[in-house]
């Protein structure tokens, strides 16, 4: 579930990258480039991999999904369409900040 949204304007006001972040079991933060079509995914362990050719449609359905992880195993893993490389590992205090927006923004309702 999407917690947080922040969308970043370049000098001619186009959308630069979105930044989003997630209540998932696997999925804690997405940075996209729509631009270059690269969606880069820091999963709640910091490790953070990019994919390619990930269009704005198929980034705003990620972002929509009912489970961002299901959605990201059934169409963007392992499709050769989206060649994927692990970029860098986040630090343990920028997990631990990551997590508290997520608990700082959860519905009441949700026992996860």
């Amino acid at each position: 579930m999407l917690i947080e949204r922040k969308e970043f304007q370049e000098v001619d006001g186009s959308v630069g990258y979105i930044e989003s972040v997630f209540n998932s079991r696997n999925v804690l933060k997405t940075t996209y480039f729509s631009n270059i079509q690269r969606l880069y995914i820091a999963f709640n362990r910091g490790h953070t991999y990019s994919y390619g050719n990930v269009d704005p449609e198929q980034y705003q359905e990620f972002e929509e999904a009912e489970s961002q992880g299901k959605f990201f195993h059934k169409k963007i893993n392992g499709n050769k369409m989206h060649p994927a490389r692990k970029e860098f590992t986040l630090y343990p205090n920028e997990v631990k900040d990551l997590n508290q927006i997520v608990e700082d923004n959860k519905p009441e309702d949700d026992d996860d």
